[in-house]
C-alpha cells in the first residue's frame, strides 16, 4: 500500500533528527525549531495539514527527545568470569546489526534508545554462559522490567546476540494459551528469524518463504525454526520433515507453551533424536521463560500441576550440557522468591536466578503504573471511574457464569463512543495505518464475554448504519438522529474538538463527522478473546499494512504478556487483590506514540486505589535492586528482602490458600511506613479502635514528653516501647489488609531492644469544619482531622483517598528537624529523581515513630460525572470520623523482622481465589 505523504514526512524528519543528535537529545526549543525548519523545506513535496504535522511533532518529540534510563545488575561475582566483552572483535554481530537497522528504520527507533537496549543486552548476555567454553554450565538469570515496556524487544535483542556469540538452541517459552504463544512466534519471525513460518513446517506446501522484518536487511546468515505460528511443537512433524538439532548448521529456535503435554513431548523428542553417548545434548541453549512468574510452583490450581511445569523445566535444562535459563517477568512477587518456606529451599530451587538479576530501565516516553496512579501522576486524568451503583445492575464482582447479558452498561457505551471518535482524530493526524484496539475485561467467564461481544457488535452495527445513511445531512438534521447525537454529546464531555485539530484551529464537529467519522468506523471489528472464540483472534501481523481497528472483549486472554496494539480505551472492572494479577491485567500500560492524549481507561474505583498502592510496592522494589547493586549484594540477598516485604504477603496468601489454614511469614518491618488504611466495618471495632486511640492520647502526658517541633502542633518524644505495644496489640484492622498486622508488629516491639524510646505525632490536615477535641491529661487538644474518601463494604471500609494510604505523602518527616530531612533527601536524590517517598524518612538515624490519624469521613465530594467519590454499600454504618495509625521503624544498623501469622480460612471470607482464574 503506497504511504501517504504524512508518513513519509515523519520517517524523513526521524531520520534526520535522529541522525543530527546522536549522543545528547536536542531540547523543547532547539527540536521545535529543527523541524520546523525541515517541514518547510520538504513542504512541496509532501505537503501535511497543520492537524496532521501536530500529530508528527508529537510522536517525533516523545520518541526524539526521549532519554532512556540505564539499566541495573545484581550478580553473584564469585559464580561468574565476564566473557562477551572480550569476544567482541572476532563477533560480526549479523543477527544483531540487521535487528538494529530494523528497529531504526521501520519502528523509527531513536539510536539513543537502540544504543542503551544494546548496553543492556550485552550485560545479560555476558552473564550466560559462554557458549564457545569447553566447560559445562548451568546459568541462572532473571530480567525484570515494568509492564509493556518494552521487555520483548530486550530478550529479542538476546536472542540475536545469543546466535551471534554461538549459542545453537534457544527456547523460549512463550506462556500459557496458544494466541501468546503465536503472537510471540510471529514477532520472532519478524525480528530474530527474519521469515514467516507460517508455512515452514507444513509438508503439503511448497512456497518459496518471502524475508519479513529483519530479513530483508540480510540473509547471509538463517535461523530455523522448528516451530510456526500455525502450530506449537509437533515431533511427527518434525520426524516427518527428518529435523533434528544436529542435522541443520544454523541457531534453531523453539517456541513453546508452558504446557506440561507440549514440554515433556519437547523432552521426550529431544532425548530420542538429539542425545550424544553420554547421555547430554553437546550444544549450548539458552531458555527464555517469558512471565517466569507465571510458571512458579504452587500458584495455580491442583488440576494444572504447575509443579509439573516447573519440573519439565528443570529437566529440560538439565538434557542440555551448557544451559543459561532466563526468567523474564514485571511482577517477581509471586515467583520462585517466595515460594520455598525455608532459604535453603530457596537455595535449592534451580529457577531461582542464583547468578543474576537485571533490573531494565524506563525510558522517559514509557507510560507506566507510576504515571497513571502514582502520587503528582501526569496521567491520573486518563482515568474514567467505574461506580458500583451502575455496575453491579450489569456485571457484580461476584457473577457466575449463568450470568445473562442483556443490555450494555452506559458507561461501557460512553467508552465504545470514545474509541470510535479517537479512532476518527487518529486518521485526522494521519495515522491511517495504524493499528488501534479497545478492550473490554469484565468477566473471567467465557459465555459471558460472547454475549457482551455480540451485544457490541450489534450496537456499532447501529452506528455504522446511521453514520454512513445520515453524517452527510445538515448538522441540524443529523442532530436528530440518536446515534450521532449521543456521539456528539461524548465529543463535548471529553473536550475532543482540540484534540481533533489544535488550539488555534480546533476541528468542528460536524466537519469531523462528515469528512472523517464514518471512514474512521467502518473498518471496526469486535473480536472475543478466549479460548472458545474463533482462531482470528487479534490478527495484527495480517493487517500491518492497513492497521486492525478491533474491540477486543476477553478476560484473562487479554493479559499476562498480550499486546494489544495501538490500545486507546481500556474498559475494566475485575475484582482482584494480587500485585502481580493486577499489574499484569494493565494492558494499558506502555508507548502511546502520536495519542497520549487521547488514550483512556474506564476502571473501577476499587482498582484505582489498589493500582496506587502497588505501584508505591513496585516503585520500592526498584530502587531496593538500586541499593542492593551499590552494597554489592547478591541475588539471593535480594531474594530474601522479596520475601520479606509486607507487600509479599498478598501473593504469600494467594499460593497458599488452597493447601494451608496457618502460614507464618518473616517480614522486615525497618525501613518502611506501615498503615492501617483497611478496617473491620462492624461498629464495635470501630468503637474499640476509637476508644483505645482517645485512651492513648488521654496517657501521653505521664507516658512521654511533649516536644517543640517545627510545622507540627503534638509531639512527643521519649514513648516506652510498651506503651506502643499495647496499643498496636489492641488495635483492629481487617485481616486481608496484610502489612500490617497489629498482633506480630507487637510482638516484634516486645522483644526488641533497638526500639525501645519512640516519638509520637498527631497528623492535622487542613481546616474543613468542626475540630476533634480529644482530652490530653489535664489539657483538651482541638485537633484538626484529615479528610479521605472511603469506600466501605460490609466486610471492610477502606481510607483510599490517597491510594490505599492512610496519611499524606511525607508524614514520616513530622517531627523532623530541618538538618534530618535534608539528609534523608540527599541520600534518596543519590538514586532517584522521583518524587520523595516515606520511607526515604526511615533511612536515617532517627527515633521510630507512631503517626495517630483521625479521618474525616468526607460524604460529599464528586467526580467530574457528579457521583459521590466516597462509596459506601447499602447496609453499612460508617461514622463521621475514623481512627488510623502509622508506624515508621528507621532502617539503621541490623533489619528488623516481625512473624506475621497468616490465617488463610479467616481470608477466603473477603477474598475468592477463583477469581483469578477464567473459565
Amino acid at each position: 500500500m503506497t504511504a501517504t505523504n504524512a508518513e513519509i514526512l515523519e520517517g524523513l524528519l526521524s531520520t534526520s533528527i535522529n541522525t543530527q543528535y546522536l549522543d545528547t537529545p536536542p531540547d523543547e526549543a532547539e527540536f521545535n525549531t529543527k523541524i520546523d525548519e525541515l517541514r518547510q523545506a520538504m513542504a512541496a513535496l509532501y505537503p501535511v495539514s497543520d492537524t496532521q504535522f501536530e500529530a508528527i511533532r508529537t510522536k517525533l518529540r516523545k520518541n526524539v527527545v526521549v532519554k532512556p534510563e540505564l539499566g541495573v545488575l545484581l550478580r553473584d561475582k564469585q559464580r561468574h568470569q565476564p566473557w562477551f566483552a572480550s569476544r567482541r572483535a572476532e563477533l560480526d554481530f549479523f543477527f544483531w546489526n540487521r535487528y538494529k537497522k530494523y528497529l531504526e528504520e521501520v519502528k523509527h527507533w531513536n539510536p539513543r534508545v537502540t544504543g542503551n537496549l544494546g548496553n543492556d543486552s550485552d550485560e545479560i548476555v555476558d552473564n550466560l554462559g559462554d557458549p564457545r567454553s569447553e566447560e559445562p554450565f548451568q546459568r541462572r538469570g532473571m530480567v525484570l522490567g515494568d509492564v509493556q515496556s518494552g521487555k520483548t524487544a530486550n530478550y529479542t535483542a538476546v536472542c540475536n546476540k545469543a546466535a551471534d556469540a554461538g549459542y545453537r538452541v534457544i527456547i523460549i517459552l512463550a506462556g500459557m494459551m496458544e494466541n501468546l504463544r503465536q503472537q510471540t512466534q510471529e514477532r520472532l519471525d519478524i525480528e530474530f528469524c527474519g521469515r514467516k513460518s507460517q508455512y515452514l513446517l507444513d509438508p503439503k506446501q511448497d512456497i518459496e518463504n518471502v524475508p519479513v522484518g529483519v530479513g530483508k536487511y540480510g540473509q547471509a546468515k538463517r535461523i530455523e525454526t522448528f516451530t510456526s505460528v500455525v502450530k506449537d511443537f509437533d515431533k511427527n512433524i518434525l520426524r516427518s520433515l527428518g529435523l533434528s538439532l544436529h542435522n541443520v548448521s544454523a541457531p534453531v529456535v523453539f517456541v513453546v507453551k508452558k504446557n506440561k503435554s507440549i514440554l515433556n513431548n519437547l523432552i521426550r523428542w529431544l532425548k530420542t533424536n538429539n542425545q550424544d553417548v553420554r547421555g547430554a545434548i553437546n550444544l549450548p541453549m539458552l531458555l527464555i521463560d517469558d512471565e517466569a512468574d507465571n510458571a512458579s510452583v504452587n500458584t495455580k490450581k491442583e488440576d494444572e500441576d504447575p509443579t509439573a511445569i516447573n519440573d519439565a523445566i528443570r529437566r529440560l535444562l538439565k538434557l542440555f550440557r551448557q544451559a543459561s535459563y532466563l526468567g523474564i517477568t514485571a511482577t517477581p512477587y509471586a515467583n520462585i522468591f517466595i515460594n520455598p518456606e525455608t532459604n535453603d529451599e530457596m537455595r535449592d530451587d534451580d529457577l531461582f536466578p542464583r547468578d543474576f538479576i537485571y533490573s531494565l530501565g524506563r525510558p522517559t516516553n514509557y507510560i507506566g503504573a507510576e504515571s497513571i496512579f502514582g502520587e503528582d501522576a501526569p496521567f491520573a486524568s486518563t482515568l474514567e471511574a467505574l461506580y458500583p451503583q451502575e455496575m453491579d445492575m450489569f456485571f457484580p464482582f461476584n457473577h457466575r457464569k449463568e450470568l445473562e447479558v442483556d443490555e450494555l452498561p452506559p458507561s461501557m457505551k460512553e467508552a465504545i463512543a470514545y474509541f470510535l471518535l479517537a479512532n476518527g482524530i487518529r486518521d485526522v493526524r494521519g495515522d491511517f495505518k495504524k493499528h488501534r484496539s479497545m478492550m473490554i475485561h469484565v468477566s473471567r467467564f467465557t459465555d459471558v464475554q460472547n454475549q457482551i461481544s455480540g451485544l457490541v457488535n450489534s450496537w456499532i452495527e447501529n452506528i455504522r448504519s446511521d453514520l454512513q445513511n445520515f453524517a452527510q445531512l445538515a448538522e441540524t438534521e443529523s442532530d436528530a438522529i440518536d446515534n450521532i447525537s449521543y456521539l456528539k454529546s461524548v465529543w463535548d464531555k471529553h473536550n475532543l474538538t482540540e484534540k481533533a485539530g489544535t488550539k488555534d484551529t480546533p476541528m468542528p464537529w460536524y466537519k469531523f463527522l462528515s469528512e472523517y467519522l464514518f471512514k474512521a468506523v467502518a473498518p471496526i471489528v469486535v473480536r472475543a478473546v478466549n479460548q472458545k472464540s474463533s482462531s482470528k483472534g487479534l490478527d495484527y501481523f495480517n493487517h500491518k499494512d492497513k492497521g486492525l481497528r478491533v474491540i477486543a472483549v476477553g478476560g484473562n486472554s487479554l493479559s499476562r504478556g498480550l499486546t494489544l496494539e495501538g490500545l486507546c480505551v481500556s474498559y475494566f472492572y475485575r475484582k482482584s487483590l494480587m500485585y502481580d494479577t493486577l499489574l499484569q491485567m494493565g494492558r494499558w500500560f506502555g508507548y502511546r506514540p502520536g495519542y497520549d492524549d487521547l488514550f483512556k481507561i474506564w476502571i473501577s474505583t476499587e482498582a484505582i486505589d489498589w493500582y496506587g498502592y502497588i505501584t508505591a510496592a513496585a516503585e520500592e522494589l526498584k530502587r531496593e535492586i538500586v541499593r542492593m547493586n551499590e552494597a554489592d549484594l547478591t541475588p539471593m540477598q535480594f531474594g530474601l528482602k522479596v520475601r520479606q516485604a509486607p507487600d509479599s504477603l498478598i501473593v504469600t496468601a494467594r499460593n497458599k490458600m488452597r493447601s494451608a489454614t496457618v502460614v507464618k511469614r518473616p517480614i522486615t518491618v525497618s525501613g518502611r511506613l506501615l498503615e492501617t488504611p483497611r478496617l473491620k466495618s462492624d461498629i464495635a471495632s470501630l468503637k474499640n479502635n476509637e476508644d483505645i486511640f482517645r485512651d492513648f492520647v488521654q496517657r501521653l502526658p505521664q507516658i512521654g514528653q511533649k516536644a517543640n517541633r517545627r510545622n507540627v502542633r503534638y509531639f512527643w518524644e521519649g514513648v516506652q516501647k510498651d506503651e506502643i505495644e499495647h496499643l498496636i496489640r489492641d488495635f483492629k484492622t481487617n485481616p486481608w489488609h496484610l502489612s500490617f498486622q497489629g498482633v506480630a508488629i507487637a510482638d516484634f516491639i516486645h522483644n526488641c531492644d533497638e526500639v525501645s524510646s519512640w516519638d509520637v505525632v498527631i497528623a492535622e490536615g487542613e481546616k474543613i469544619g468542626k475540630a476533634i477535641e480529644l482530652q490530653c491529661g489535664e489539657d483538651t487538644l482541638s485537633v484538626e482531622p484529615e479528610s479521605r474518601i472511603v469506600k466501605a463494604t460490609k466486610e471492610q471500609i477502606s481510607i483510599s483517598g490517597t491510594k490505599v494510604k492512610v496519611g499524606a505523602g511525607g508524614s514520616t518527616k513530622l517531627g523532623l528537624s530541618d538538618k534530618q530531612r535534608k539528609e534523608a533527601e540527599r541520600l534518596f536524590r543519590q538514586n532517584s529523581d522521583k518524587s520523595i517517598p516515606d520511607s526515604a524518612y526511615l533511612q536515617i538515624d532517627r527515633n521510630p515513630i507512631l503517626i495517630l490519624h483521625i479521618i474525616a469521613v468526607d460524604r460529599e465530594q464528586k467526580d467530574k460525572k457528579g457521583n459521590l467519590r466516597t462509596q459506601i454499600e447499602t447496609g453499612c454504618e460508617v461514622p463521621d470520623y475514623l481512627y488510623a495509625l502509622g508506624i515508621g521503624i528507621p532502617a539503621i544498623g541490623s533489619e528488623k523482622i516481625a512473624y506475621y501469622m497468616v490465617n488463610m480460612v479467616e481470608l477466603k471470607n473477603y477474598y475468592d481465589p477463583e477469581e483469578e482464574e477464567d473459565e
